[in-house]
Formats: structure tokens, C-alpha cells, sequence
């Protein structure tokens, strides 16, 4: 009997549904033998202002949050590309390496490549080819840079 690979990722996003973060989304869905969480959750409470001390101390917990459980942190140059975006993917990344979480970058929808200021953050890439993601994800788990054990597979 076959078991499951288990995957818990963070997914970059900046508080709303973007092409490329709900493009993963569905790819990681469709892959089969795997399951997976995705601790991005791209929505704030727009009645809490980032703006402000305790909003932006409200949101930049709620993130950590999220981060923390993850195997992965997946970086999606796509959203990075959008200037608003870029404050919160910093956080992200940053929190990322705070909580020692190896990063995969992915280049945006429909381009082959992830810019080289982008890609310097992260510690392996990966095409939109869902093979190649896992075979990425797996490689970056397993490695001893990252000594957390995977759970499931």
C-alpha cells in the first residue's frame, strides 16, 4: 500500500488572492500521492490597518504564525514583481530565514526564469512543472542545511 507524502508549505502572497499564488494552489492539488497544507492564508481584517503600530504588529505575528509550521517557504517572483507586494514578501522571506526554512523560489506565471536579486534569497528554484516541484521540495527537506525532520514521507 502506497502511503502519502505529507507537504506543509508557505506560500508568498500579500494579503489578497494573486494569479500566481492560486496557480500553485491548484498544482499542488492536482499532484497525485501527495498532501499538502498551505499555511498561506493571502487575507487580512481590513478593519486592522497595517499602517499602524498594533496592525502592523497584529499582521506581522499572524505571518510568523504561519511560517513557523512550515516545511517550505515557496517564493513566487510574480508577486514579488508587484511593488505593493514587495514590503510583505520581504517580511515573509525574512521570517522565513529567522525560523530557519529553506526557501524555493518559482519564476511568475509564463517566464522562465526568476530575477537574480530574487533568486540570490533563495536556496534552490523550481519551474511550474509539478515533478520538478516536488523533486525540489524533497531535495531542500532532506537537506542538513534544514535539519527538521518531514513528517510522512
Amino acid at each position: 500500500m502506497e502511503t502519502s507524502r505529507n507537504y506543509d508549505l508557505f506560500v508568498t502572497h500579500a494579503w489578497r488572492f494573486h494569479e500566481d499564488w492560486t496557480k500553485f494552489t491548484e498544482l499542488m492539488d492536482k499532484v497525485p500521492g501527495i498532501l499538502w497544507r498551505n499555511f498561506s492564508l493571502p487575507w487580512h481584517d481590513p478593519a486592522i490597518s497595517p499602517n499602524t503600530e498594533a496592525g502592523g504588529r497584529f499582521i506581522r505575528s499572524s505571518l510568523e504564525s504561519q511560517i513557523i509550521p512550515a516545511h517550505v517557504v515557496v517564493l513566487l517572483a510574480g508577486v514579488y514583481e508587484i511593488r505593493s507586494a514587495r514590503l510583505w514578501v520581504d517580511m515573509e522571506v525574512e521570517m522565513a530565514k529567522k525560523h530557519h526554512k529553506p526557501i524555493i523560489g518559482m519564476p511568475p506565471i509564463n517566464k522562465e526564469s526568476i530575477p537574480d536579486g530574487l533568486l540570490a534569497l533563495c536556496d534552490a528554484s523550481s519551474t511550474w512543472e509539478a515533478t520538478r516541484l516536488i523533486a525540489v521540495i524533497d531535495e531542500v527537506r532532506s537537506s542538513p542545511k534544514y535539519p527538521s525532520k518531514p513528517s510522512g514521507g
